[in-house]
């Protein structure tokens, strides 16, 4: 089998404007061709984290749910495997093997575990924490380069002491991945984001709890479909530039600033975890100095570098370039994929301020909100979110929303979890230029800074100009 390919590609629009302090830049990387290496897959492990609290016990078919979706995902494991199965309610259990190491997946031990996850019972309380340090400590007397868990809640970490949960998750950073999931209509989507977002993992509601087991085989063949372990994004900036944040913003919006790490010089390095055939976005956002810049000439403001495995670069380098200019027809028209993201992020936060409302049983404040959201979702074609929101909302003729009746807590914890959900289109073909806009340049109210005439959002915060109003 050839080895995998790689593909790095950067998307700016490098023109700046003398009040400009920011570059925005959206990389997209692809990973093809990552099957099975002739030398074999590399060593997976696979920890299911079921939890076994006493609320699991009503209704009966929660834990029912539980055990049959660990049943279906032990099924699913390939030989070779390392797996286990831990009970998880105030205090974490590995239940198969009955101690470390994990198990070998073969047809015997997957016989065993699955009775060992038909005899989980419901009984406790619940402390991530613990489940997350026993999962750490599991995952490294392994010698396995992909490591990933799913964790299953129905319950609020109301058994770990304050601050326990982000200090697990500071401990486990980098050291596995987890995708965490909901069940029932109790439980805190905040932490179970918080997890996926450190943990370089997804977070979801379940809607209906006889979906579990699919979800939980899908999950477990996705990991073991990952066969590149270490994949690591290189940004090195200049004298007058450095990094102001950067986010995940394909398949999922995942905020990785705190995950960089220093390099050599102006170096700062990202690990993104382990890859299968896959594509994934990132927004990179860098403070500039303009004042630095000379005007009417390309300047480079960084270098985007990908690697794999020990320090081997991959794909071909992307430059990050600055042209200060005085046009504003220039610097005021955002790039078609940055404008997208951009985009996204804000349909994100009308979802959150949405439920928040919700929650504050302010209906009228969740209806504009997400009568926002499905705006913007429409504008960006994102179905998943448009989906989500049918289930809590009905659209009027006229484009107001109304909240539906007994809205179940579940489809709003989806929708909230699905917020960080976002499309892609592909990259943006050139366009022919459009005729120059007659009028006055539009202002932001919100951040000052101005666009064409016909511009419908600002393109340096994303926030969308009033329609008919002149700023």
């Amino acid at each position: 089998m050839p080895d995998p390919s790689f593909t790095l590609q950067l998307s700016q629009n490098k023109y700046l404007a003398p009040s400009d302090d920011r570059m925005d830049v959206v990389l997209t990387v692809r990973v093809g061709e990552a099957g099975v290496p002739a030398a074999g897959p590399p060593v997976t492990a696979e920890l299911l984290l079921v939890d076994c609290s006493s609320s699991m016990d009503w209704p009966p078919t929660k834990i029912e749910a539980a055990r049959h979706a660990c049943r279906a995902a032990v099924g699913s494991l390939r030989d070779g495997v390392l797996f286990g199965v831990v009970e998880c309610t105030g205090r974490a259990r590995l239940v198969y093997p009955a101690e470390p190491p994990l198990a070998v997946a073969d047809e015997r031990t997957r016989h065993e575990a699955k009775a060992a996850a038909s005899e989980l019972i419901a009984g406790g309380g619940t402390a991530m924490s613990t489940w997350l340090d026993l999962a750490r400590d599991l995952f490294a007397k392994t010698p396995a380069a992909i490591r990933h868990a799913v964790l299953l809640t129905d319950g609020k970490n109301e058994s770990d002491r304050a601050g326990a949960l982000d200090a697990a998750l500071d401990r486990c950073r980098g050291q596995f991945a987890c995708d965490a999931r909901g069940i029932g209509d109790d439980w805190e989507p905040r932490d179970l984001q918080r997890i996926a977002s450190v943990l370089r993992g997804s977070a979801d509601a379940v809607l209906e709890d006889a979906e579990l087991a699919g979800d939980f085989r899908r999950l477990v063949e996705r990991a073991m479909g990952r066969t590149v372990p270490d994949v690591r994004l290189r940004l090195t900036t200049m004298p007058y530039s450095r990094l102001r944040f950067v986010k995940q913003v394909f398949p999922t919006e995942v905020e990785l600033t705190a995950q960089c790490h220093p390099r050599e010089g102006n170096a700062i390095e990202l690990p993104t975890g382990a890859w299968g055939d896959e594509l994934r976005e990132y927004h990179v956002c860098l403070d500039v100095e303009t004042g630095e810049l000379t005007r009417y000439e390309d300047r480079l403001l960084g270098t985007v570098t990908l690697f794999a495995g020990a320090d081997r670069a991959v794909g071909e380098q992307q430059a990050v370039v600055g042209y200060l200019t005085d046009d504003l027809a220039l610097s005021s028209v955002p790039d078609d994929n940055v404008a997208r993201v951009t985009g996204q992020a804000e349909l994100g936060r009308a979802v959150r301020a949405g439920w928040d409302a919700f929650e504050r049983d302010d209906r009228v404040e969740a209806a504009r909100e997400w009568g926002a959201a499905v705006r913007l979702a429409t504008e960006l074609g994102n179905a998943e979110i448009l989906k989500r929101l049918g289930r809590l909302i009905d659209v009027r003729d006229d484009g107001t929303v109304a909240i539906k009746d007994g809205v179940r807590p579940r489809d709003g914890f989806s929708l909230v979890l699905g917020s960080t959900i976002s499309t892609y289109t592909g990259a943006a073909e050139p366009v022919a230029a459009a005729p120059e806009a007659v009028g006055a340049p539009r202002e932001c109210v919100y951040c000052g800074h101005k666009a064409r005439p016909t511009a419908k959002r600002c393109g340096h915060c994303g926030e969308p100009f009033e329609a008919g109003a002149p700023s």
